[in-house]
């Protein structure tokens, strides 16, 4: 799901793909066992999950959104 957002985030910039990147981890979290108010609780689980299953794509949307991690770019 990250990968194929990548271009738009590179082009959005920060601030309009750290919306998008929240909007993208709600429908992650939904997807695997409704788990909302576990990332919620927990926002570093992107970083633990994203490392273990694709760190090359993880370091490309961190780089594109200009964060340190992604958890630091999750506001909900």
């Amino acid at each position: 799901m990250l990968r194929q957002e990548l271009s738009n985030w590179r082009i959005q910039g920060g601030t309009l793909g750290r919306i998008g990147l929240n909007a993208l981890v709600h429908e992650w979290a939904l997807r695997n066992g409704a788990i909302n108010s576990q990332v919620l609780a927990d926002k570093a689980i992107i970083d633990r999950t994203t490392t273990k299953a694709c760190p090359d794509v993880r370091q490309q949307a961190i780089d594109a959104l200009g964060l340190s991690d992604l958890a630091s770019g999750l506001a909900f």
